[in-house]
């Protein structure tokens, strides 16, 4: 468990950057795999941050219970997709990172 505070901003500027993604196509229900796997994996830390399934489907503009799939999906895709799990640790080091730098 990651156990670092919460910051939403910071965690979607790494999203950003490690999915080469614009803000703007992260939020709301668009799909495509990497749409999926960014937000899967912007849910998980953010959970693990500890943020709620509240505060994450009201970010990344889902329901509840899509969000708490998302979160489900996202714990089962680190022990069984080492693709996933790379992206996750990935995003995690980044994260772990800069939380470390805005709080010196």
């Amino acid at each position: 468990m990651l156990l670092l505070p919460f910051d939403a901003d910071l965690l979607l500027n790494v999203i950003e950057q490690v999915f080469e993604m614009e803000r703007e196509n992260f939020f709301g229900s668009r799909k495509n795999k990497r749409i999926i796997t960014a937000k899967e994996v912007f849910i998980l830390i953010g959970k693990e941050s500890g943020a709620t399934i509240t505060e994450m489907s009201r970010i990344v503009g889902l329901d509840q219970s899509n969000a708490g799939r998302r979160f489900d999906a996202a714990r089962q895709k680190c022990k069984t997709d080492p693709e996933f799990e790379s992206t996750w640790k990935k995003v995690q080091e980044k994260y772990k990172q800069r939380i470390a730098l805005s709080h010196v």
